[in-house]
């Protein structure tokens, strides 16, 4: 078997060399004639795949994304030609959720809202939205779902209608983008709905930027009252509207997803697809390649605080710090580096999980409580 994989993806070779030879490539670089008895392929969302780039893959049986998204795969043509295709969905969406974590933290902490009274609009139940839920839940935030084709489909969870999402503290984007008739998404967040967001309200998009109107945000945003906003995602990327950044808050350079787990995750993914090509059960798992979780220890104060929850997002900041990744993408941008170049070379970044908490003295049973539903282990020594 011969196997073509974009070098972005982390440990591929480690993964995909068993299967016989497995070749990669920078992302940019691969032509048709590169696929020439390839029988699969594997992408990250770098590499566009359409039939200019399989005009000569006379064998290809299978292309496989270790993203999450699959927007640069067109599978109409995959499926005229009878090729397989498989995503990694939700491969990235604990990323993504802790993330917002990491936003809404950063709110409390400098009271921007008080998270413990506000209610989260959550724009989108899939992979996401629903990993979003769970962090939500474990810190006891109330929030609201929207998502209508997942309540036609028969999702029994409560879901909110339009109009109270609109009304809620925070509002978060986590949907696909949809062109066409069936509940579109592309510029959902536009100038009318932009016009009823005050400024107690705060906005992020850590989806797709096209599913907000930026021409209509840049106006809104130089008027009175307008929302905060966090932006991950832009139009147009790589070639974002840089202007759009001094009107935003936190800006970041489309990594919400970028953590090692949620990454290598998605080569784990491609690696279950070709299994599954070749019928063969997989044996490898991320155990096998992902460093043990790492100690973050506690103060005495932080560990006898009478204030659990601010303990609590402090310490999800300790992990996971979004102002960070805002300082180096603004400063990046002012210096002339390309907004791809940051993405390609983004920090090492492990997800809650991949972190034990501890502490010389007892913590608060509900901090512990808290901890544990998280994800994070926590420990007195």
């Amino acid at each position: 078997m011969k196997i073509r994989f974009e070098n972005s993806m982390p440990l591929a070779a480690d993964y995909l060399n068993a299967f016989g030879s497995a070749e990669g490539f920078e992302s940019g670089t691969l032509t048709p004639e590169d696929l020439v008895d390839v029988d699969v392929l594997a992408v990250r969302s770098t590499t566009k795949v359409d039939a200019d780039l399989l005009n000569c893959a006379n064998k290809l049986a299978l292309v496989a994304t270790a993203t999450a998204g699959y927007n640069h795969i067109d599978t109409h043509y995959l499926k005229q030609q009878g090729i397989h295709w498989t995503s990694a969905a939700g491969c990235n969406a604990q990323a993504v959720a802790e993330y917002v974590l990491s936003v809404l933290a950063n709110a409390h902490l400098t009271e921007k809202l008080d998270l413990r009274n506000a209610t989260v609009g959550i724009i989108g139940a899939g992979h996401v939205g629903s990993a979003l839920t769970t962090l939500l839940d474990a810190l006891s935030v109330n929030y609201q779902l929207y998502d209508p084709p997942l309540q036609e489909a028969g999702d029994t969870r409560q879901f909110s209608d339009w109009q109270s999402i609109l009304k809620c503290d925070v509002i978060t984007l986590h949907v696909p983008l949809v062109t066409g008739d069936y509940y579109p998404t592309e510029r959902m967040v536009d100038g009318d709905v932009l016009a009823q967001l005050s400024g107690q309200q705060l906005l992020i998009n850590a989806c797709r930027g096209e599913v907000v109107d930026e021409e209509a945000l840049k106006t809104r945003l130089q008027q009175v009252n307008a929302p905060t906003v966090v932006l991950d995602v832009f139009n147009n990327e790589p070639d974002i509207d840089i202007d759009l950044l001094p009107l935003i808050w936190l800006a970041t350079p489309h990594i919400a997803g970028h953590s090692v787990e949620g990454k290598l995750l998605g080569t784990q993914r491609v690696y279950e697809s070709v299994c599954e090509l070749n019928g063969q059960t997989p044996t490898l798992t991320l155990d096998d390649f992902i460093a043990a979780p790492e100690a973050i220890t506690l103060t005495n104060n932080q560990a006898l605080s009478d204030c659990p929850f601010s303990l609590l997002l402090q310490i999800v900041l300790s992990v996971y710090d979004i102002r960070d990744d805002d300082h180096h993408f603004r400063d990046g941008i002012s210096n002339g580096v390309a907004f791809t170049h940051m993405r390609k070379n983004y920090r090492v970044r492990r997800e809650l999980a991949g972190h034990q908490v501890l502490s010389h003295r007892h913590l608060a049973k509900d901090a512990v409580a808290m901890l544990n539903a998280l994800g994070m282990k926590p420990y007195t020594v």
